[in-house]
């Protein structure tokens, strides 16, 4: 029985076995018995590291042989019929054909039917009160089974012949660590078990019926009548749609208290479930979780997933799925919560085909820092039925050559998933050969130092729906399609990292800081930026409501108090755009004329800054002529401000407002430049990088050329030849759609 664990390993987490450390180069297959004959021995040629394989039936059949009504036992309780094909049968098909590999064990907890028959009652319950098909966060009687089973399908792979090859576990709880009916548009949870523990969480946080009454501005509240929140949202559309997207505490205590009491509820079942795998175990095993999507933030689930099939419309007002499923405060979670080993998530889909970007869904960059394992399922799709797939050879490799790429950048892993609308196209001999030399370089970079190198820092605060109505309308434009459309294109680096990273003494150093979402201004989180981010000549950017509220008061004083710009505010709900009016800053020299910022989204209230070098004009309600974007140099500022001389330490930075967002790559290079960073292409090709790796994806095809900081000796990875010794630039010809991959080295 092998001990496996997760150390560092030259800058990233790495899989040990037995005190040796592991590539890793994966393939999770579907679980159809027809589907191991057909595709498994393509890999099995490769003699691929690790199998995540799933429990019976995916893991999702209405009856769980581990589980029935309220009895979880690691001895199956009932034997699966012949048109299953077992977890045994699974391994027994690897073990014959690829014999050195290991396995990882995939699962839900969703309850069978035999437990949702004797418990109805532990179901969410939504608005509308109607039943829904999730257990409610608050439910013990569930999230206690939940945990058992974990434990018991430890025990169960354990026993068995074949459990020495089991290196790991990982659990997609209900479904893949969200919280469904948010993504269905049903934020709060009217069951028995969620009212009873929303009242308990009042009395605890409040103490007398008097500041509980003050609290939620009603006298006629008690701690036995309260009852759970509706949502200000669902009403009717005019009504919903002046509610302020930033509010005061006054205005939205009883949202607050709903939202920190399921974020206390979900840290307590991860650490259950987590605890429960690891003192199942006898021997130290990987423990990975689904779930803690941070750089999802804003995600409508539905509104992308089921638009095509169902005929869900994205709505104008859609509760926030993170915080509405308990996802806040993660940090720590990830640091110290009981069997954590890592995470392991696919990745985002909203733009994960040709030309688009590789980005996991959960918050890989904060997992790596924390010396977590993290493995991104690349769900590369192939084939016309699907969204975002590769239509064709060239479009697949360069998509997947992306994908890897991405991940030896940042410090994380990636495996190949079987997909769907595969056309047989793991059988063809151009996939099959761009896999194997895959599976080369997988190998192979376990030897390549990872090291970030200083660029963009997206820094994500994720309780800041706290401040808000509840809405992820803005945290969609503002987080989620800023790392597509501007980061990701800029041609220079970016990771994206939780506000509680910062405090680390090993973050990494880098010249731009964005906070698209750091809304309320204390002076505990003021001494963290005064210490790492106000400083060496930098450059921050803050979004459009950056230190709007001071925990309490929606307003421009604790805005000034944060971004060091004074400001007009009009209390409304509005749509904003950025006109660029001057080009002579170095920050907007040569960006286009007619380059706007912003679009249609309205939120509010609108906050512009009245002082500051203007940059663009904010195209903004009230008819003023008011500033959109602007810049504020403090002590010596920018690297890239050349009056005030050389050396930069503490005090030293610029200060950059924008009143719309997402912001344009060409913009996002500028800043970087004039922050010191260094640019490695000019182009708006998809580029990534850190010490021992650069990569660009483009779909237009032409000369290319990345300039590197220093000189070295140059490998082009995907051909494994060198490109040339002791160069400092990479100019190559691109034949869209490509993606080239360089190693460097010395």
């Amino acid at each position: 029985m092998p001990d496996v664990e997760v150390r560092m390993h030259n800058g990233r987490p790495a899989i040990f076995v037995d005190g040796q450390p592991d590539a890793m180069p994966g393939y999770s297959p579907g679980s159809g018995r027809e589907f191991y004959d057909h595709y498994m021995p393509l890999f099995y040629a490769h003699r691929m590291g690790v199998y995540p394989i799933w429990v019976d039936g995916w893991g999702t059949s209405a009856e769980n042989r581990w589980w029935i009504g309220d009895t979880v036992s690691s001895t199956p309780l009932f034997v699966q019929p012949p048109t299953v094909f077992t977890l045994e049968q699974q391994v027994e098909h690897i073990q014959q054909g690829d014999p050195g590999a290991y396995i990882i064990v995939r699962f839900y907890t969703r309850p069978p039917r035999s437990w949702a028959d004797l418990h109805p009652d532990e179901f969410t319950v939504n608005e509308d009160g109607e039943r829904q098909s999730t257990p409610s966060l608050a439910s013990e009687a569930y999230w206690e089974k939940a945990a058992a089973l974990g434990a018991a399908l430890v025990r169960f792979c354990q026993a068995q012949p074949w459990g020495d090859r089991v290196i790991g576990y990982n659990t997609h709880y209900l479904e893949e660590g969200s919280h469904m009916p948010v993504a269905a548009g049903y934020l709060f949870d009217h069951s028995p078990p969620m009212a009873s523990r929303y009242r308990a969480f009042l009395r605890a946080r409040y103490g007398t019926v008097e500041q509980l009454r003050a609290a939620h501005q009603d006298a006629g509240l008690t701690f036995e009548t309260v009852s759970v929140p509706r949502d200000r949202l669902r009403g009717p559309l005019p009504k919903a749609g002046s509610v302020l997207y930033w509010q005061d505490a006054r205005d939205n205590q009883p949202l607050r208290d709903y939202l920190e009491l399921t974020r206390d509820l979900w840290h307590a079942r991860v650490r259950h479930c987590g605890r429960a795998m690891e003192e199942a175990a006898s021997r130290k095993v990987l423990v990975l979780h689904d779930a803690l999507k941070q750089v999802m933030l804003g995600w409508n689930n539905y509104g992308f997933f089921r638009y095509s099939w169902s005929g869900v419309s994205w709505s104008p007002a859609y509760p926030e799925i993170m915080a509405g499923s308990g996802h806040m405060d993660i940090a720590n979670l990830i640091s110290t919560a009981p069997g954590l080993s890592g995470i392991l998530t696919p990745h985002d889909y909203h733009a994960r085909g040709v030309g688009g970007v590789y980005e996991a869904e959960g918050a890989a960059d904060s997992a790596v820092l924390r010396g977590k394992y993290f493995w991104a399922e690349m769900d590369t799709r192939s084939g016309t039925q699907d969204i975002g797939a590769a239509r064709d050879y060239r479009e697949w490799a360069a998509i997947t050559w992306r994908n890897f790429a991405t991940g030896w950048t940042r410090g994380f892993n990636s495996y190949w998933m079987y997909g769907f609308f595969i056309a047989d196209w793991f059988g063809d001999r151009p996939v099959q050969d761009t896999i194997q030399r895959q599976v080369e370089v997988i190998r192979q970079s376990l030897t390549w130092p990872h090291q970030t190198v200083p660029g963009i820092a997206m820094v994500l605060d994720d309780t800041s729906v706290l401040e808000t109505n509840g809405s992820g309308n803005y945290l969609n434009e503002a987080v989620m399609w800023e790392w597509k459309m501007g980061l990701a294109r800029c041609g220079v680096p970016h990771n994206i990292y939780l506000l509680e990273d910062l405090g680390l003494d090993h973050f990494p150093q880098h010249r731009v800081f964005y906070f698209p979402n750091l809304f309320r201004v204390d002076d505990r989180r003021l001494d963290l930026l005064r210490r790492k981010v106000f400083r060496d000549g930098n450059v921050v950017v803050w979004g459009p409501g950056s230190g709007i509220s001071d925990g309490q008061v929606i307003g421009t004083a604790s805005a000034t108090r944060l971004t060091g710009f004074e400001f007009e505010l009009i209390p409304a709900n509005a749509p904003r755009r950025i006109l660029i009016s001057n080009f002579e800053h170095p920050v907007t020299r040569n960006l286009p004329e007619d380059l706007v910022i912003g679009g249609p989204l309205a939120y509010g209230p609108v906050i512009m800054p009245t002082d500051g070098t203007e940059l663009g004009l904010a195209w903004a309600k009230g008819g003023h002529n008011n500033i959109g974007l602007a810049i504020k140099e403090f002590g010596r500022g920018a690297t890239g401000n050349i009056a005030a001389g050389a050396g930069r330490g503490e005090g030293d930075y610029a200060s950059v407002f924008a009143t719309a967002v997402p912001l344009p790559a060409d913009l996002w290079r500028n800043l970087a430049r004039y922050a010191g960073a260094h640019v490695y292409t000019e182009s708006n090709d998809v580029f990534l990088a850190d010490r021992s790796v650069v990569a660009l994806h483009s779909l237009r095809s032409g000369t290319k050329t990345i300039s590197l900081p220093n000189a070295c000796r140059v490998t082009d990875l995907i051909n494994g030849e060198p490109y040339a010794d002791r160069v400092s630039q990479i100019t190559f010809g691109l034949e869209a759609p490509e993606t080239r991959v360089f190693l460097l080295q010395g």
